[in-house]
């Protein structure tokens, strides 16, 4: 999935840079996708790409999905075509992501430091009941075994935002909770990494107001089309705060289906995050890590309307941050994401936590920082 591979790139690009063979092993549908985001730089120029297990969509993934089952499932799978594979190649170090549970073993078979990078919000320890004993049956079936909570933690999230899974705020006793990774290194999140030449569309330039919001539902939960719809629909009619809106309505999704748009309203199936949130004011999103990320990265306010997964957790953080608001399913109408909108653009509060939030993220170490750590690392 796109929020789970790229929040990598950086990662990826920097140990490319720095003179390091580097695998790539992903989904089938995600090793087209990395070349043509990169221009190229991924997969047959100079950074080898592996296609294991199956695709997302292959995996049935999307609303509605038992997460715990699709990664236990997609990781089992995974594993078949990845181990034997790193077993030829022997690398040194192995980073997975950490709902990914293939890595681990793989790193476990060869030999290699293992190193697990975040993704968002560092799940709560409460998930390691399920995930643990799924990663010691791979463990098993493979004839191997390994501490996974010793291994490092690239942590992307910053302390304002690390609350909501009792990450970092304890009880009220004020002791710290229990992580999964207690050794956690801060590695800063990258809001997209769009391809050489890559641009905006020329009808963003031509859009009539001074503020724009932008709406997106992701990559995943963009098939919430009432929602989606509603969102646009409210702020479209925001007549006493003018606003362009700028709404991307997820891959191979054809824009046309939403209906005729006026002049200050564009909607598109993807545009580049890195490229767009400079020019917004506010975002309205499901609260994906990337999205959050992204929106902070900008100093930006953020509405939230989680859908699942970690949604609700991000939802979460936000609002105890002060930098957004949420709304959950069943609030999400025209009113309430207009009032919502509306107290983002004129509550200077919100901006001035997001803005807060900006400046923890810029403090934190980049890539190639980071790497330069793990390769002096024992």
């Amino acid at each position: 999935m796109f929020g789970h591979v790229n929040p990598m790139l950086p990662l990826v690009l920097a140990a490319r840079a720095a003179g390091h063979d580097v695998v790539v092993a992903t989904g089938a549908d995600m090793v087209g996708r990395l070349a043509g985001q990169l221009g190229g730089q991924l997969g047959g120029h100079g950074v080898t790409t592996w296609a294991v297990g199956p695709t997302h969509r292959e995996a049935g993934g999307g609303p509605g999905t038992n997460w715990l089952t699709y990664f236990a499932d997609t990781a089992r799978s995974r594993a078949a075509d990845l181990v034997p594979l790193a077993v030829d190649w022997k690398p040194d170090l192995v980073v997975s992501e950490d709902t990914e549970l293939s890595g681990p073993v793989a790193a476990a078979v060869t030999g290699a430091r293992h190193v697990v990078h975040g993704i968002g919000i560092m799940p709560p320890i409460q998930l390691w009941g399920a995930l643990g004993p799924i990663l010691d049956d791979l463990f098993a079936q493979f004839g191997t075994s390994g501490d996974h909570r010793a291994a490092t933690y690239l942590e992307l999230c910053p302390p304002s935002l690390r609350r909501a899974a009792g990450s970092v705020a304890g009880p009220a006793t004020g002791s710290a909770p229990e992580r999964i990774w207690p050794d956690a290194v801060p590695l800063r999140p990258v809001a997209g990494t769009p391809g050489p030449g890559e641009r905006l569309p020329d009808a963003v330039d031509a859009l009539p107001f001074e503020r724009t919001v932008h709406v997106t539902l992701g990559t995943v939960f963009h098939d919430n089309r009432n929602v989606l719809h509603t969102a646009i629909a409210a702020l479209s009619a925001l007549s006493a705060l003018p606003v362009n809106v700028v709404a991307t309505v997820g891959p191979d999704v054809d824009p046309a289906g939403f209906g005729r748009q006026p002049a200050h309203v564009l909607l598109a199936p993807y545009l580049p995050h890195t490229l767009l949130l400079p020019r917004c004011a506010a975002v309205v999103s499901q609260g994906g890590a990337g999205i959050m990320f992204g929106a902070f990265t900008n100093g930006l306010p953020h509405l939230v309307l989680p859908q699942g997964g970690d949604q609700f957790m991000n939802a979460e953080a936000i609002e105890l941050a002060g930098a957004g608001l949420a709304l959950h399913p069943a609030e999400v109408t025209g009113a309430t994401v207009t009032d919502g909108v509306t107290r983002l653009l004129e509550e200077d509060s919100f901006a001035t936590a997001a803005a807060a939030v900006r400046a923890e993220l810029a403090a934190m170490p980049d890539a190639a920082t980071v790497l330069n750590t793990l390769h002096r690392a024992p």
